[in-house]
């Protein structure tokens, strides 16, 4: 009998354990094809403003604008698994996996917002999803963590970098608008770097995206 507690109590760490597991490695199978998509369709909505596709800008933007809806989707239908297999503490567990899938997933729409000449989204990220019993597409939201949105936001500097320099092939006066949204973003992301201890190489991607701009100014006069 001396062992009667132990027993118990192991049992239930082992199946915390087993878990953790099955939902951990759900997570690292299934993030990558949401980052893949997000990827895909940051090239292809960037593509679509040289002026070589200005043909071909509407289709290219209606392919960016569907694989980010697809990334949008995939992770809200991962974060909802998440809460039914592992439970209400999901995010203090294993949020930490899936801070690039959602930071992707906010460079994605945030790029395509500002070639289409829209707002950025916020961290609840409007899409549409496919009705499985109509052809009608409902609006749903997907949710990212602040660490996530802030990310994902610097990483969007980069991208408008290249949209910029495309731009500017055709029309200075875009890619001088390009160059102030991505001046005005970092004027907001810059405070964030007081707070480098609580988010991970932070204080490096806003010296990235700094020099970044400074380029950029360089490459528009």
């Amino acid at each position: 009998m001396t062992l009667k507690n132990v027993k118990t109590e192991l049992a239930v760490a082992l199946k915390s354990s087993e878990t953790f597991g099955s939902a951990r490695r759900k997570v690292i199978s299934q993030k990558d094809d949401i980052i893949t998509q997000c990827s895909e369709s940051i090239s292809t909505a960037v593509s679509s403003t040289n002026p070589d596709n200005a043909g071909n800008k509407g289709n290219l933007l209606k392919e960016a604008n569907e694989k980010a809806e697809n990334a949008g989707k995939m992770l809200k239908k991962l974060q909802s698994s998440m809460g039914n297999d592992y439970g209400r503490w999901w995010k203090r567990d294993l949020h930490v996996l899936l801070v690039q899938a959602e930071q992707e997933v906010v460079e994605a729409f945030s790029t395509l917002a500002v070639i289409k000449q829209e707002e950025i989204p916020p961290r609840d990220i409007l899409f549409r999803s496919q009705d499985p019993n109509s052809y009608l597409k409902t609006k749903k939201y997907v949710r990212v963590s602040d660490e996530a949105y802030v990310y994902g936001l610097l990483d969007c500097i980069g991208e408008l970098k290249r949209v910029a320099l495309n731009s500017d092939k055709s029309d200075h006066d875009l890619a001088l608008h390009i160059l102030e949204i991505m001046r005005e973003l970092f004027r907001e992301l810059e405070p964030f770097s007081k707070y480098s201890n609580s988010f991970k190489i932070l204080k490096l991607k806003i010296d990235v995206n700094r020099n970044l701009i400074t380029d950029t100014e360089k490459s528009l006069k």
